[in-house]
């Protein structure tokens, strides 16, 4: 359900320009259904009743508060994306606060399909894994029409009245988020570091999975022989030598496998030390390419200069047609290839006999490694 200030709307996105958009999604109704703009009015109408005389149009109790609680801090990230004097207001495409129980704000207000949930998005699942950092996504598509952006999301804790919070034993009531081009963390580094526009220099910046989000090639057009730009551009696919050397440092990252039983498939993927707290420089010295490398603190952002003669002599294997991994038979640690998946293996059970018939049951070999 979306509630704008004059109406909502349904599969169709519309820039609602400079109201505040609440979405409310489908689990905090108690019934789900398609319904006229008068009715978005009536359930707008109880949202903002004070007198308590309003009927509930279907909405579960605990949600008008928070949608009040959530609009009140719409209300100061508004002023601050109206704000004339920020240096970010040309770059910040929108802002928005969703609530754990499903409650979404976003400005400038845009419609939404009737079956978002922030919560299943990558930038509310990062804020929630990391409570208390500021965290940042891989560039992905954008559904509202900005093309390749970047999220950066921090998590919001319930207020007290001395101001602080434990991340062990408090949760998260709320995740707060703004939407950059993909490009402007790469153009950050260059108007603020000039060493980074040296000859032979390379400055880059990745999340805690390895996607990056700034690297030299971002500034590039895009053409059919090179830079051809992926769903999701990797550490080991755009910087494959820094990518074999790193895999060395085992206090760094970590090369993981989990089973993903809706498809079927084992997926490999990359965990960065976000806890890091020195730099770390090649573990094989005497190579062309120098490089350091460290955390920033309070992130999960990763910072990397690169000083190289030559960028040849290394290499990840990654897939150019889809995700399939190259060797679905063997995984290690130091072998560095892009994220990728493999079909997961069968078990066969042959048992369980009855008069009649014997039965022969596949399940699914429940597979994680962790280095």
């Amino acid at each position: 359900r979306q509630i704008s200030h004059f109406g909502c709307g349904h599969f169709v996105l519309e820039l609602l320009g400079i109201r505040i958009a609440i979405y409310i999604c489908a689990q905090q109704w108690h019934e789900f259904i398609s319904v006229p703009a008068a009715y978005c009015g009536s359930s707008m109408a109880y949202l903002k009743d004070t007198t308590g005389l309003l009927a509930n149009p279907g909405i579960r109790p605990q949600i008008r508060q928070e949608v009040n609680a959530l609009y009140n801090a719409m209300q100061h990230l508004k002023k601050r994306h109206q704000d004339a004097r920020g240096s970010l207001k040309n770059y910040i495409i929108r802002r928005y606060i969703a609530s754990v129980n499903g409650v979404l704000q976003v400005f400038p207000g845009c419609l939404l399909n009737n079956n978002y949930d922030p919560s299943q998005r990558p930038w509310y699942r990062k804020a929630i894994q990391h409570p208390g950092k500021i965290i940042t996504t891989e560039h992905y598509l954008d559904a509202g029409g900005s093309g390749y952006i970047i999220t950066i999301a921090h998590t919001i804790f319930e207020g007290k009245s001395n101001a602080l919070h434990s991340i062990e034993r408090d949760q998260p009531v709320a995740i707060v988020a703004l939407d950059l081009p993909y490009a402007y963390f790469y153009k950050i580094i260059l108007d603020s570091t000039p060493l980074c526009q040296m000859h032979n220099i390379k400055c880059l910046l990745f999340e805690n999975e390895g996607y990056l989000i700034a690297h030299p090639t971002m500034m590039e057009p895009k053409s059919s022989l090179r830079n051809q730009r992926r769903p999701h551009e990797h550490l080991t696919h755009k910087e494959s030598y820094l990518a074999n050397d790193i895999l060395n440092h085992k206090n760094l990252v970590r090369k993981l496998a989990c089973a993903n039983y809706q498809n079927r498939t084992l997926q490999r993927y990359y965990v960065f030390n976000t806890s890091l707290n020195e730099i770390l420089t090649n573990v094989v010295h005497g190579e062309r390419t120098k490089y350091a490398i460290a955390v920033l603190k309070g992130s999960n952002i990763f910072a990397a200069v690169l000083n190289s003669t030559c960028d040849g002599g290394a290499f990840c294997p990654c897939s150019t047609i889809d995700r399939q991994c190259l060797n679905c038979k063997r995984m290690d640690q130091a072998d560095c290839e892009c994220p990728c998946e493999c079909p997961m293996p069968l078990m066969q059970m042959v048992k369980e006999e009855d008069d009649n018939s014997s039965r022969e049951h596949l399940s699914y070999l429940n597979i994680t490694y962790q280095y």
